[in-house]
Formats: C-alpha cells, structure tokens, sequence
C-alpha cells in the first residue's frame, strides 16, 4: 500500500457545499437541505449537512439533518403530559412555542466541537469522525475552512486498507 490519503484530497470542497446564515430560521435551512437533494439533476445527492456562517461570513457552525430531526423532536414533547409535569419541562415547552421561529443557531453544532487539519490522514480523519460521533467535519487549512469531510469519504477509500 501506498501512502495514506490525506482529508484534504478526500473531502468535498467549500465551494460545493450548502451554506446558511445563523440567524436563518430551521424552516429555512431544512428548504437549503432539501434543495441540495436534488442538486446536478439528480436525487438525493446531496449533503446530510449544511455549513453555518456568522454575520461577517466567517464558519460559525454545521447543521446536521440530525441536529434538525432533534430539534423537530423537542416538538413531540410537547405532547407528554408527564414531561410538561416535570418542573423544568415547562422550559421545554415554552420553547417549542416559538419552533417556528427557531434559529440555526440554537440547534448547529459549533465549529468548535471538532474539526480536521487538511493534513490529517484518513485513518486520523476516521478516529475523529468516531471520537465526536458525527458524520462530516470541517476540514481547516492554514486555520481557514476548505472543506467538509464525510464518513461517505471515508468509506470510499477505505477499501485500499485492504488490498
């Protein structure tokens, strides 16, 4: 086996990857998810992510379709008599009363979570996928974002751990 592949040489580049302001509703980002399904004429192509940015365009965060399916959850609690029992469920539930108007950055994972160097090998891009147990992570070079990097992509070149 040859020398190991880097995330830089594996990820999806910036320029192809969905973006979205912090200040966007979670309505507005789930029309940008959806929208990149059907990107380049064909279905579910797309990102199971989309890019957060702050006010000056800098990376601020990544919303997940898990991150929306678990603020879409929050709604069901509603629901639960036994949880609106609870002392604290209240909270809970006079949030969801302005779910509509939810923000992305209630609910994106900060950047500060995790991300990856664009040197990073793809063995070490594996242990961090797993480490943070997420799916993408934002591929930084010289401290400036240049990609996303997917366990899709991962897995699209694992086979050669094989060979």
């Amino acid at each position: 086996m040859g020398r190991e592949k880097t995330a830089e040489e594996i990820m999806v580049p910036i320029d192809d990857y969905n973006t979205i302001s912090e200040e966007a509703t979670l309505y507005e980002a789930i029309k940008v998810l959806r929208g990149s399904f059907h990107r380049d004429g064909r279905a579910w192509y797309g990102h199971r992510s989309v890019i957060v940015l702050g006010g000056s365009g800098e990376l601020v965060g990544i919303l997940s379709l898990r991150g929306i399916l678990k603020a879409a959850g929050l709604r069901e609690l509603n629901k639960d008599p036994e949880f609106k029992a609870e002392s604290w469920g209240w909270y809970y539930v006079d949030r969801l009363r302005s779910c509509a108007k939810m923000r992305v950055r209630d609910v994106m994972r900060p950047l500060a979570v995790a991300t990856v160097d664009a040197g990073d090998t793809v063995g070490e891009v594996a242990a961090a996928l797993l480490k943070h147990r997420v799916n993408s992570l934002p591929v930084l070079k010289r401290g400036k974002l240049a990609g996303m990097v997917r366990t899709l992509d991962v897995f699209m070149v694992i086979g050669d751990y094989f060979k």
